[in-house]
């Protein structure tokens, strides 16, 4: 069943979860911090290097287990459950943070999923649809993109999985998704910082608590 499904997204209430993570993503570390010269997740597959870096101009503490950050940041604790499920193509890499210049003694993992070609808004890897838009109930916004406004169907490539992104949709194509088994399995390790939206609510819930905009806003 699609109810069964569910996205996950930072969890701002919550003790372990910082209301905005400061750092910045580069292939680089903190002493070489003006060096940005990718684009996360996009441009992750360019990078051939195992470990990439979380660069910090001042302390802040870290004690989520996971959290959207153009792409996902995972604990140990977290990345063990992943390992037993079945994850849509993505790109793993280890992940040193760096605040004031210095490494700090944190353990996360970086993850982005694998967002197939591109051709003028057409995505080219039929691999890669996971939400079914005949099936789903859509409507477009002023750029001409298919907003998420009622039920989310997901193609039989998306089922394949346990977790994935909804890479052919608007506004939420970045946001993990998982089944209700994994949810119950990073419950049962207690992962801290992250609240599990159902699928159905998601965009709703994008708009209220994220974007914090109408949906009228949007449409064209």
């Amino acid at each position: 069943m699609q109810d069964d499904y569910y996205m996950l997204f930072n969890d701002d209430k919550s003790p372990y979860q910082p209301v905005f993570l400061e750092g910045t993503l580069s292939a680089y570390p903190g002493d070489e911090q003006d060096r940005y010269e990718y684009d996360f997740p996009g441009d992750v597959p360019k990078i051939v290097q195992e470990r990439i870096y979380l660069n910090f101009d001042k302390t802040q503490p870290l004690r989520f287990d996971y959290s959207k950050k153009h792409g996902h940041l995972v604990s140990p604790a977290v990345l063990e459950v992943l390992k037993g499920l079945r994850l849509a193509p993505h790109y793993q890499k280890s992940l040193t943070v760096y605040m004031k210049g210095k490494a700090m003694e944190h353990d996360y993992t970086y993850l982005a999923f694998d967002a197939g070609s591109w051709l003028k808004g057409v995505q080219q890897n039929p691999e890669r649809i996971f939400v079914d838009e005949a099936q789903s109930e859509t409507q477009l916004d002023r750029d001409g993109w298919p907003l998420p406004t009622g039920y989310i169907a997901l193609t039989a490539e998306a089922k394949k999985y346990d977790v994935f992104e909804l890479i052919n949709i608007a506004y939420i194509a970045h946001y993990m998704v998982c089944n209700a088994e994994t949810r119950a399995k990073l419950e049962a390790v207690g992962i801290k910082g992250v609240r599990f939206v159902p699928l159905q609510q998601a965009f709703s819930f994008y708009l209220k608590e994220v974007l914090r905009e109408e949906l009228n806003d949007l449409l064209g």
